[in-house]
């Protein structure tokens, strides 16, 4: 009997000890599942039973289905079924006619300064897109001559005797002495004195085909007419005729020299005029579209930092490099201080101005997201703009977007209308929390499509 009296006390001592424990264990359980499972990924928590709570009876309110619960104070805080965030604040229902309201982006005032969230406002301008690229400086071939001779001689002096030097039209260059040309003196004096008339008598009185036919020979010689004058004033031939510049600039290539025969054809000066010259760029097939004659065009020069050159394109050549497959396009550029001296490197920009207002926005405030779009049979560029809607309250759009402008901006082809507030600064914030509530929001929309019956299975 005592026997068995201690075995009773025993069992129940032990009973006493453990079933306390035993609860204790379940509460500490129940409440740690309770507490992690939201915290794990959505697959982890549907391998621990948790696919039930997506079931539409388990969320059903006044006939509207329960996506998902999230929380109101963590930011993307998410959980398949109701209960508590890591915080202690009750999860609250998205319900599947509010999902289009989650695409929208809350932060707190605090959080936005500090993040140095700053907004712009998209306007429509008359956007200038400049194709950027690098040009030489040569001579402007219209403004290019050569001297030449048409008779055959001797130089007796040369007037203008060094490469650079500057010359005026008009201005003596060398003096030449040809047989052929004062033969063509001697005729033309000649006719100038004598005229035969019938009976013998002659007269000191020209005859006026005659002496034209004279003077035009040294004309087409290139005989300067101040010499014409000389020799009829003085009524005597001139062994060196002075030959003159028919140009104005300088003297960039010289083959004369003093006792040097030249032949009628040769070039003895070559003459440039500086003060408009032609720059020659290259541009990709890809800019062709941006660049045509007429369009303004500016200069700047390594060397004189902050002094812009004002110019036009004159002329695209046709072909295209085979090798480097460039189009060579020339510019046209006055030089009236003579800063731009051919062989010069410079960098050039060509403007293309949009005949009409064009939507742009910086930069900075697109996140391109690698994708293209095609646009009237043109690839155009995807990103995400941030728009705010109210204080606090942000929309990520998709924007298709268009060319490069000044000022470090783009065009807008789609996404956003005048006057919208566009985040410049800090959206990559927001850019994270877009992704997080993206993929949030495919994953328990999805789990709670695969687990919702189908309309047969409610009817039976």
């Amino acid at each position: 009997m005592t026997t068995r009296m201690h075995h009773t006390l025993r069992t129940v001592r032990w009973t006493v000890i453990f079933v306390p424990l035993v609860i204790v264990g379940l509460a500490l359980g129940i409440g740690a599942r309770t507490a992690l499972l939201p915290l794990l990924p959505m697959k982890l928590r549907m391998r621990l039973g948790e696919q039930h709570a997506m079931q539409p009876s388990s969320g059903a309110a006044n006939g509207r289905n329960v996506v998902f619960w999230k929380s109101s104070m963590i930011p993307n805080f998410v959980s398949p079924k109701p209960g508590m965030d890591p915080m202690g604040m009750e999860l609250i229902p998205v319900y599947r006619d509010e999902l289009s309201a989650e695409k929208y982006i809350t932060l707190t005032p605090a959080v936005m300064q500090n993040v140095g969230l700053r907004t712009q406002r998209v306007v429509q301008t008359q956007a200038e897109q400049a194709v950027r690229t690098m040009g030489q400086v040569e001579y402007a071939e219209p403004l290019l001559g050569d001297v030449t001779l048409k008779v055959d001689g001797w130089v007796e002096e040369l007037l203008v005797d060094f490469v650079g030097q500057r010359v005026e039209r008009g201005q003596p260059l060398l003096r030449l002495y040809s047989p052929d040309l004062v033969t063509a003196q001697e005729e033309y004096l000649i006719t100038r004195q004598m005229d035969v008339r019938p009976g013998g008598r002659t007269e000191l009185m020209p005859r006026l085909d005659t002496v034209i036919s004279a003077h035009d020979k040294l004309r087409l010689w290139d005989v300067p007419e101040s010499e014409i004058q000389e020799i009829q004033r003085t009524g005597k031939t001139k062994k060196a005729v002075t030959f003159e510049s028919p140009f104005q600039g300088w003297v960039i290539e010289k083959h004369a020299y003093q006792g040097m025969h030249m032949m009628p054809g040769s070039v003895f000066y070559r003459i440039a005029d500086f003060s408009t010259v032609w720059v020659y760029v290259s541009i990709y097939e890809y800019q062709l579209a941006h660049v045509r004659a007429g369009q303004s065009a500016r200069l700047t020069l390594p060397f004189r930092l902050g002094e812009v050159f004002e110019g036009k394109v004159i002329y695209v050549y046709p072909d295209v490099d085979a090798k480097t497959r460039q189009i060579q396009v020339r510019l046209e550029f006055t030089n009236p201080d003579l800063h731009m001296k051919p062989g010069m490197y410079a960098d050039v920009e060509i403007l293309d101005v949009s005949p009409q207002p064009q939507l742009v926005v910086p930069l900075d405030a697109v996140i391109y997201t690698g994708r293209q779009k095609e646009v009237d049979g043109l690839a155009r560029r995807v990103g995400f703009a941030y728009v705010q809607i109210e204080p606090g309250k942000f929309e990520p759009r998709e924007v298709t977007l268009g060319e490069d402008v000044q000022d470090g901006q783009v065009r807008v082809i789609d996404g956003l209308k005048e006057n919208d507030m566009v985040v410049v600064s800090g959206q990559f914030l927001l850019d994270s929390e877009r992704r997080v509530k993206d993929a949030n929001l495919k994953m328990l929309t999805q789990t709670f499509n695969e687990s919702e019956p189908t309309h047969e299975h409610k009817h039976q």
